[in-house]
């Protein structure tokens, strides 16, 4: 009998999952990132790790910001959608987002409150920028938090 980790974890992704829907690919791994607080440039030093799951057909990941949260995140294709439909979890909230592409970067878009937005602006083979937007009412992104990964 398989352990959990075993049957949960997938060593590649699903060959049903189309390459260019394959957004978040490059993320697979483990990551130590920067978070920075715009409001107030306060930094915190943490861990992101990355794996396929549930047959090659999403990605789970952990995020570990010492003494802020610790979270993780299930990504699922939708095949019906053409997009991936998210949960993140943390002690005491989850939260729903739908992603898509646009250009060169994918956009999270929170389901219960569209104006809430995570963004990945730039994933690379060793480093990417994540962003925590609001959009204001004249259509503004503020961004309030930056995230800066480097492969580990």
């Amino acid at each position: 009998m398989q352990s959990f980790l075993e049957t949960l974890t997938s060593e590649s992704k699903n060959v049903e999952l189309p390459e260019e829907f394959n957004y978040f690919g490059k993320l697979i791994g483990s990551w130590k990132i920067d978070y920075i607080d715009n409001s107030n440039s306060h930094s915190i030093k943490g861990e992101w790790h990355f794996s396929w799951v549930l047959d090659g057909m999403a990605i789970q990941d952990v995020i570990i910001l010492p003494g802020y949260e610790y979270g993780t995140t299930l990504r699922v294709y939708n095949p019906g959608t053409c997009a991936w439909d998210i949960a993140y979890c943390y002690t005491g909230k989850i939260m729903r987002f739908e992603a898509s592409k646009r250009d060169d970067i994918i956009v999270l878009t929170n389901i219960e409150d569209e104006k809430r937005k995570w963004v990945f602006a730039k994933i690379e083979d060793n480093n990417f920028h994540w962003q925590d937007v609001i959009v204001k009412d004249n259509g503004e992104w503020h961004i309030n938090f930056d995230l800066y990964a480097q492969r580990i």
